[in-house]
């Protein structure tokens, strides 16, 4: 059940350096948990990166770039944001998630944090 109070941490917090290339990353929390936290600190004023993202139970999650005409399936972390999204599902320390993440040029880097809150 979700917490209506400040995010509360319930995992390690785990850095994406992101390509132009899919990568992916299991993100394992210490307690059954359905938020994700996810922190870009990539400068704004156009020299920042967004991050794009997918999340997934499955550990063969692949994402591609959503581009003009060509929608895909992902969120997305802009520079200088912090954001709670909820995750599908659960995560628990045996039923982990997986983040698949790219940038659409250069890299960029963004933080990931499990548990739950707001």
């Amino acid at each position: 059940m979700s917490i209506n109070s400040a995010f509360q941490a319930m995992s390690k917090t785990y850095k994406a350096n992101a390509t132009t290339s899919s990568q992916t990353m299991t993100l394992t929390p210490d307690a059954p948990c359905t938020k994700l936290c996810v922190a870009s600190h990539e400068l704004t004023g156009g020299t920042g990166k967004p991050v794009f993202f997918v999340v997934s139970s499955n550990s063969s999650v692949t994402i591609t770039q959503p581009g003009n005409g060509t929608p895909q399936y992902c969120l997305v972390s802009t520079p200088c944001t912090i954001k709670t999204f909820q995750i599908p599902g659960q995560a628990s320390p045996t039923a982990p998630i997986y983040i698949a993440f790219l940038t659409d040029s250069g890299t960029a880097a963004c933080y990931f944090t499990l548990g739950e809150g707001l």
